[in-house]
């Protein structure tokens, strides 16, 4: 937001006053600065600036190599200070003479304007890229599935071999079941997802459900019930979600 805000235009021109002329072709950024100020090198100075009325904003002094006929070009307008009439001098210019040569070209336009619409859609385009980063980076996040503990990886490992034991067929070259794993980070829980593979029936919760949860029973006790702890069961289509935690967790949460 600050770098959008410090490329949007120079603030410290738009907290001045100026006075512009139109820019005729031919024009230089030093013949201007020359001509409006008497001195080409300001140009590149605060109290020179080339305003594109269009846009309602200032031109970038990176941009002056190459100047439009539709742009204009400004000075800032110094203020007349008060000068008591006892000793003001008779034949004393004006201030604003000072300020802006008579010798410009074109007919003076007063731009009073402080560019606040300017800080506004800045401010609101920084607000925007902000929120695209924080939702990019909230969809990354659900996007990639986040790392199953080590613990929590070997526990699923010897889990899915105990379960599978019996269902292997050595005449086959299939696997008995198919496997996915998916962490759960906010509760510390691992789904074990598990469906039939090679034109099995076994295992689902339609019609082996019985099964199924007595082989779970059976798996926990094998692994070590002080070690994994199973959940309810749940279907997903043809898959049998087992949520497992480790026992260690589960004694730490209800403590």
């Amino acid at each position: 937001m600050v770098f959008l805000l410090l490329c949007t235009a120079p603030f410290g021109a738009e907290a001045q006053q100026f006075a512009c002329w139109p820019i005729v072709r031919g024009d230089t950024a030093s013949r201007l600065a020359r001509r409006l100020t008497g001195n080409a090198a300001a140009a590149y100075s605060d109290a020179f600036q080339i305003k594109d009325p269009a846009r309602r904003r200032f031109v970038p002094k990176s941009r002056y190599g190459r100047l439009s006929t539709h742009w204009q070009a400004c000075v800032v307008r110094e203020p007349v200070k008060s000068i008591p009439l006892a000793i003001a001098p008779a034949a004393a210019p004006p201030v604003a003479s000072q300020a802006v040569p008579s010798v410009a070209r074109g007919p003076a336009v007063a731009s009073s304007w402080v560019t606040r619409s300017d800080v506004i859609f800045a401010v609101t385009i920084g607000a925007v890229v902000w929120l695209m980063l924080v939702i990019i980076s909230v969809v990354a996040g659900y996007a990639t599935p986040p790392p199953i503990p080590p613990a929590m990886q070997r526990a699923a490992e010897d889990f899915i071999r105990v379960f599978a034991r019996p269902l292997v067929d050595p005449l086959s070259g299939v696997a008995p079941i198919a496997v996915r794993l998916r962490f759960v980070r906010r509760v510390q829980q691992l789904e074990i997802c598990i469906a039939p593979c090679g034109g099995r029936r076994y295992p689902n919760l339609s019609d082996h459900k019985k099964n199924v949860e007595y082989d779970v029973n059976r798996v926990v006790r094998t692994v070590g019930a002080h070690r994994v702890v199973a959940d309810r069961l749940r279907a997903e289509g043809k898959w049998v979600v087992v949520p497992i935690r480790l026992a260690a967790l589960k004694q730490a949460g209800g403590m």
